[in-house]
């Protein structure tokens, strides 16, 4: 009797975890439907891109080598239920602030061109959120990186 009621509390409690919270596998999110960038026509999908799981309320960093005086596309996305994402791009070299989505509502893409080839630090969030935070606490996200690039055009 005592192992019957262990067994269904183990049961029970199992299943009240989320899909996310439960280790998702996250391989390749960022080439979901989630991450999907409307007007990709020139670009094409880098080997840039990452993805990973990460917990709400944390942050995780990337380094990449962004190309000067080629235009990208930055894409930042999670699961529907996990927004708002904030994203930053760093200089690696002075720490200056690039970019901030945080000013521009929680925006999840930007198109960009660099001045010249620059280390660039990427740090993506899983905001907590007054609404969110009891919800979603300590559970982890898909989160992607999709970071497309300029195709090199064709010189006739």
């Amino acid at each position: 009797m005592k192992i019957n009621l262990i067994v269904i509390s183990l049961i029970i409690s199992l299943l009240g975890f989320t899909h996310s919270s439960f280790g998702q596998n996250c391989h390749e999110f960022h080439k979901s439907k989630n991450c999907k960038v409307e007007d990709t026509d020139g670009f094409k999908l880098s080997s840039l891109s990452r993805s990973h799981n990460l917990l709400v309320g944390k942050t995780i960093t990337y380094e990449v080598v962004m190309y000067g005086q080629k235009e990208m596309i930055v894409q930042c996305c999670t699961e529907d239920e996990y927004y708002p994402l904030r994203f930053k791009l760093i200089s690696s070299i002075n720490g200056d602030v690039i970019y901030d989505n945080k000013y521009d509502n929680y925006i999840n893409s930007i198109n960009l061109s660099l001045d010249r080839t620059e280390l660039i630090s990427i740090e993506i969030t899983l905001v907590s959120t007054d609404k969110n935070k009891s919800i979603y606490e300590g559970t982890k996200a898909c989160i992607g990186l999709a970071i497309y690039t300029e195709v090199a055009k064709v010189r006739q």
